[in-house]
């Protein structure tokens, strides 16, 4: 067992904050959490005790939604429409990371790079169409010791122009992939990955959401992101009409682990779907407010319908990893929707480390059980007038903060 001395914060459930000045965290030796200490139990005074002076230790964030082959196009397209981003910039950056094995694996490490730079140990990450790419990534982020589901993205239906794929072709190189992601142990597994209902035919659905039941895997996709995406799928589901309604007839939709990016435009009907399945929602906020549109996820309301939230980048639709970043983003835009019901640094600290962390188990929380997955922070360079309480250190950090910050990452217990 070791202990960690500082100051500790970390929020065991929606806008509140354990703050510990000076305090312990136990770590047991398979990387869980025994406990939180105000000071230090005499039973544990004969372990090792690693100092942190008055650096933050909180635990490290999960991104619940990114796209790999985007990376390369962030920041760029949001000036068009929706339609436009993705046949002039999304498209192209994924078809290329499919087709060049050597610009695909720089990408690669430059995104594994940048996810531990960030503090970011656990993520949901969608490939593209190749599939030689997602074995690269899984390989690559298993030895930076991070903590990720990645899928290969299934889009066999042509949603804007040309499919991308052949079905045959989607069906056989996924299950190479989910055999081959079968053999290997660690943090990294495989998640499936329809782009989104407009991009999938009814055979590929179907296929998918056979196979997430007979082998329990994981689903991630995107759902009710604006009107471009809605009005296509009561085009070609006008009994379901609802986009909620065709993933859970397809048996993607909380019966296995699901996220679903976005969820904007969704209905209250699927919420409650959503509530009950344990379906998480990857809440983009600087996605959605690039993409045209007058909706914002009302999180609030979601969360009190007791659906589960995490944040998530999406690079390319967002442009940045900095989870800091991301936490402001999204206090930001839920006061366009009300003033009343924002949310506040507590809220948006918990959807960023254990509101997206359940996703992956036991993630995100210094509670007992859970897996210390932490971030020790540094902010001596936001200059300081006064003496900040952790809870205004943490808030500081939030609106200015970034990866210069982040001193040290541990994943499951082991720094890296």
């Amino acid at each position: 067992m070791k202990l960690y001395h500082g100051d500790i914060l970390f929020s065991p459930k929606l806008g509140v904050l354990t703050a510990l000045p000076q305090g312990y965290v136990a770590v047991e030796e398979d990387g869980a959490v025994r406990g939180t200490y105000p000071t230090l139990p005499p039973e544990l005074r004969d372990h090792p005790v690693e100092e942190l002076g008055h650096s933050l230790l909180i635990p490290a964030f999960s991104d619940l939604h990114l796209h790999a082959a985007q990376l390369p196009s962030a920041g760029l397209g949001y000036d068009g429409t929706g339609d436009e981003w993705f046949t002039q910039c999304t498209y192209p950056a994924e078809q290329r990371y499919s087709a060049d094995p050597q610009y695909a694996a720089q990408v690669n490490q430059d995104l594994v790079e940048a996810l531990w730079e960030n503090g970011i140990t656990r993520s949901v990450i969608m490939g593209a169409t190749g599939p030689q790419p997602v074995k690269d990534l899984m390989e690559r982020l298993g030895r930076k010791g991070l903590g990720a589901y990645v899928g290969k993205m299934n889009s066999d239906h042509g949603a804007f122009g040309e499919a991308q794929e052949g079905t045959e072709e989607s069906v056989a190189q996924t299950l190479d992939l989910i055999s081959w992601a079968g053999e290997r142990k660690g943090r990294v597994g495989y998640i499936l990955s329809p782009e989104f209902i407009p991009a999938a035919s009814e055979e590929l659905l179907d296929f998918l959401g056979n196979k997430a039941r007979e082998e329990n895997l994981p689903v991630q996709s995107h759902m009710c992101e604006g009107d471009f995406d809605l009005e296509m799928v009561r085009d070609r589901f006008p009994v379901e009409k609802l986009y909620g309604f065709v993933w859970d007839k397809y048996g993607l939709f909380g019966q296995t682990p699901t996220v679903m990016a976005h969820c904007a435009y969704a209905t209250e009907q699927e919420f409650e779907l959503m509530a009950r399945r344990g379906v998480y929602i990857a809440y983009c906020p600087n996605a959605i407010q690039h993409i045209p549109g007058d909706r914002f996820l009302p999180v609030r309301k979601v969360l009190e319908l007791g659906v589960p939230v995490g944040l998530g980048s999406d690079i390319g639709g967002g442009h940045s990893l900095n989870m800091f970043q991301n936490m402001a983003s999204a206090i930001q835009a839920s006061k366009t929707l009300t003033r009343e019901g924002a949310l506040s640094a507590a809220d948006a600290f918990y959807l960023a480390t254990k509101g997206g962390g359940g996703f992956f188990g036991k993630v995100g929380s210094f509670e007992p059980g859970y897996q210390f997955d932490a971030l020790v922070l540094e902010d001596e360079r936001l200059r300081s007038y006064r003496e900040y309480t952790l809870a205004e250190r943490l808030q500081r950090l939030i609106y200015c903060g970034d990866s210069r910050n982040i001193a040290r990452r541990f994943c499951g217990g082991q720094e890296i």
